[in-house]
């Protein structure tokens, strides 16, 4: 998941000023979610016309069985912006090629709508059956989802199904081509 996109689409030579200027307080950047605690919840798969995503919302109470009660006052939204400012602080230029801020996994994207298609009198065309195949799948996941993770009745919630931003490693400052997997870690930030 990306807490902030500084920039994209510039060339190596640019982004390792980045990299930098933004050296000296990657530090406290990467392990800023040790003291600055974001809890996510309600995993949700979603679509748009250019991926399908794993989607979380801001924790707002929800007890977990045999755990200490979070204090959800301070956000996923409090922590991207947090993050933005120490970066800003550090003297860069934030330039995010998406500035919502979505807590969210990309599962997939769509580079053509091929899947989409069907042949109608030997011409390929838009088939909405097969969009409603993969909004059915969507369906099917989420209902799982909200089965096994999402907070009962009671407003609890299994342990799994909360996620701390940071908790396990801290943030990780990459550069690199990090679509799909790829670029390199700069710095990693440590857990609780």
């Amino acid at each position: 998941m990306t807490t902030l996109e500084i920039t994209h689409s510039l060339t190596a030579p640019a982004i390792e000023a980045l990299v930098k200027a933004l050296s000296p307080s990657a530090k406290l950047i990467t392990d800023y979610t040790s003291s600055h605690r974001a809890r996510l919840v309600k995993p949700m798969i979603s679509f748009d016309s250019s991926a399908i995503a794993l989607s979380f919302v801001p924790a707002s109470g929800e007890v977990v069985a045999g755990l200490e009660n979070h204090d959800d006052s301070y956000t996923y939204h409090h922590l991207r912006h947090d993050i933005y400012s120490l970066s800003k602080s550090a003297g860069v230029t934030v330039a995010s090629r998406y500035t919502v801020p979505s807590a969210h996994l990309t599962i997939a994207r769509f580079v053509t709508q091929e899947d989409f298609l069907g042949r109608e009198a030997g011409t390929l065309t838009y088939d909405p059956r097969k969009m409603k195949s993969l909004v059915e799948a969507i369906e099917s996941i989420n209902n799982w989802l909200v089965e096994n993770y999402w907070p009962k009745a009671d407003n609890s919630i299994p342990e799994r199904g909360q996620w701390i931003v940071g908790q396990e490693k801290g943030l990780d400052f990459r550069k690199g081509t990090l679509w799909y997997g790829g670029g390199e870690t700069v710095q990693l930030g440590t857990g609780a």
